[in-house]
């Protein structure tokens, strides 16, 4: 059983009355940081960011059900439970997908002494990795040829072994990586920005395929964000 919480977080009063007459868009969104911090009972976040954006934009009284994970997300949608998967890197033909969101990939964390100029897969295949177990990136590393790799199933754990010089890199989500240094919460390590990724795909919203207009606000809607720089500065504000 899908486990959800309802969360209202953004109330945007429509140009033209009140919010009696507004629509409701019930948003799914995974509940994890950057993309929704919640602290003393007050949501913030990349994503809630996103989508109070969104709400402004459109005159939409968005509304937030928080999931704890990526196919809880989707089976909600299915399920009527939300109205839009805000955050979602699915291809599936089922659904309308909105124009990219912002794109995630991974990156290579390595100590700050370390100041090579990584690039690609022939810079680091020589390296001993931590990563997260069974994970994408975790994976990649193995169909690449890369052999020495220990996995853990936390993140600190992953960090400590770089920090310690057990391994020479990291590997996991750019998105995540990104905000923790931001946040200063690498302080012996560093996002390598000469890497660059093989692994970035785009996240997008999706809709059923019934929801056309709603899908079609809100898509134009992003647009408009990416348009006015309004997206590159909810990016920057989260490291990435």
């Amino acid at each position: 059983m899908i486990r959800v919480a309802l969360l209202i977080a953004a109330t945007i009063l429509s140009p033209l009355g009140s919010a009696g007459a507004q629509q409701e868009l019930r948003v799914g969104l995974m509940n994890a940081e950057p993309g929704v911090i919640s602290k003393d009972n007050q949501l913030r976040g990349r994503d809630i960011d996103i989508w109070d954006a969104v709400a402004k934009d459109t005159g939409l009284r968005v509304t937030y059900v928080l999931v704890s994970s990526p196919s809880a997300l989707l089976a909600a949608l299915d399920e009527g439970k939300v109205d839009a998967a805000g955050w979602t890197s699915t291809k599936a033909d089922k659904y309308l997908l909105t124009d990219t969101i912002l794109p995630t990939a991974e990156a290579l964390i390595v100590p700050k002494a370390d100041t090579r100029a990584y690039r690609g897969l022939d810079d680091i295949k020589h390296l001993r990795f931590a990563t997260l177990a069974g994970s994408d990136y975790a994976n990649y590393l193995k169909k690449s040829g890369i052999t020495d790799i220990r996995e853990f199933n936390a993140l600190p754990d992953v960090l400590k072994t770089v920090a310690s010089g057990e391994v020479d890199a990291a590997m996991f989500s750019g998105i995540i990586a990104g905000y923790m240094e931001k946040e200063g919460n690498l302080p012996s390590l560093q996002v390598v920005r000469s890497y660059q990724p093989a692994l970035s795909r785009p996240v997008v919203a999706a809709f059923p395929k019934a929801a056309s207009e709603n899908y079609n606000r809100v898509n134009a809607s992003l647009k408009k964000l990416h348009a006015d720089g309004i997206m590159a500065d909810i990016k920057a504000k989260y490291g990435l």
